[in-house]
């Protein structure tokens, strides 16, 4: 659609010049020989530009400058005014003018600081469309993030309650083993929930910087290979291959929460596991490093040959309830391939390795795959004696 002007002066020659000269330039243009003209003009209708000289008989430049920002500021203005008026235009365009051209002018410049003035707007409208989107994202994000955390709060009680519950009825039940199967089941899926709650909770506290830490002394050596065996049953399922070729490295100590560190490596390993294909291979490495200005650091890399992250997913990945894969065909399960979960265990592997101090990378395994690195920060690195 084309951009619509309004060119405003009490000389009609310099209206019917302008209005021609944009009317060929592919333009819809009106004219008004006064500002008061001008301002009914723009009570019926809107414009894209007011092209106004300054000084006029008939209400001036600047009262009609002044009617558009109080009234329509979203259209831009341009003061026409003469050499002995300079310091006027400049006032007005503190006052909310877009831009001035001096009189006498080339109809051709004029038509660039039109141009300029069509163009910063449609900039200015883009940025406001961004602004509002970010915002409304931001919002989003608040929601989440307070859902996660009412929810994680709310559902602390019921679960215990039913935990307690199944365990007073199994001691009841005697040997009636299709209530016990019954009651085991319950239990099993109130164990369940209780983790999704435990891990929603902790994500909130992450999140919110409120988290809790016991730092002991760990070999992180140790630590991994324990995750390993713990997970190594989900694995054998679908006959994947767990290497860690650095069990019997030398140990690399370090200041941890244990809990906290060993969960967050049962979630990146557990989505290695769930997104290689059967017969595929995890291998895991950790080495004690050096940064450039020789602090010490420890680095564990997670290299698996399943689906990969394309570029563009690797920082969303990290979101809550984020999926990759379409979540019409969600299941949940710990270990079936592409199988699903709540959709926090990454976010929550990275609140509680940055809650260490620490951060997390992905990128991908030359062979096919993906490579997940984990760092944690100098100075965290305790060498082992001996």
């Amino acid at each position: 659609m084309a951009d619509k002007l309004l060119v405003v002066d009490d000389e009609p020659e310099i209206r019917e010049l302008a209005r021609v000269f944009f009317v060929d330039g592919g333009y819809l243009v009106d004219t008004a020989a006064s500002g008061n003209e001008a301002i009914a003009r723009l009570v019926e209708q809107d414009y894209d530009v007011v092209i106004t000289d300054l000084m006029m008989p008939d209400g001036n430049g600047e009262e009609v400058l002044a009617w558009v920002m109080e009234t329509k500021p979203y259209i831009g203005v341009i003061i026409m005014t003469g050499y002995g008026s300079v310091e006027s235009a400049v006032s007005l365009m503190k006052m909310g003018a877009v831009d001035y051209i001096l009189k006498p002018f080339i109809l051709a410049e004029l038509k660039v600081v039109v141009e300029r003035c069509i163009n910063n707007r449609n900039l200015r409208q883009e940025n406001k469309l961004i602004r509002e989107a970010y915002e409304k994202m931001a919002e989003v994000r608040a929601m989440k993030d307070k859902f996660i955390a009412l929810t994680s709060h709310e559902l602390k009680t019921p679960v215990t309650v039913i935990n307690t519950i199944a365990g007073f009825l199994e001691q009841r039940l005697g040997n009636d083993q299709e209530m016990v199967n019954f009651i085991n089941l319950l239990k099993k899926s109130a164990a369940n929930l209780d983790v999704m709650v435990r891990d929603m909770y902790q994500l909130a506290q992450s999140q919110e910087g409120t988290m809790p830490l016991h730092f002991t002394e760990v070999d992180l050596v140790t630590l991994i290979s324990e995750v390993i065996e713990d997970i190594r049953l989900l694995a054998s399922e679908r006959r994947l291959t767990l290497d860690f070729p650095d069990r019997d490295a030398p140990p690399v100590i370090l200041q941890l929460d244990r809990e906290k560190i060993v969960q967050a490596f049962f979630e990146l390993i557990q989505n290695a596991v769930k997104f290689t294909p059967d017969q595929g291979a995890i291998t895991l490495t950790v080495t004690a490093d050096r940064t450039d200005d020789g602090r010490e650091q420890a680095v564990v890399e997670i290299i698996d040959t399943g689906i990969g992250i394309e570029a563009s997913e690797r920082e969303k990945v990290f979101e809550k309830f984020y999926k990759i894969h379409d979540v019409r065909r969600h299941h949940s399960s710990e270990s079936a391939f592409l199988g699903g979960g709540l959709g926090v265990g990454l976010p929550l592997a990275r609140g509680l390795i940055n809650a260490h101090g620490g951060k997390i990378a992905i990128g991908d395994n030359p062979g096919g795959g993906t490579r997940i690195t984990i760092i944690l920060p100098a100075g965290t690195a305790i060498p082992a004696a001996g």
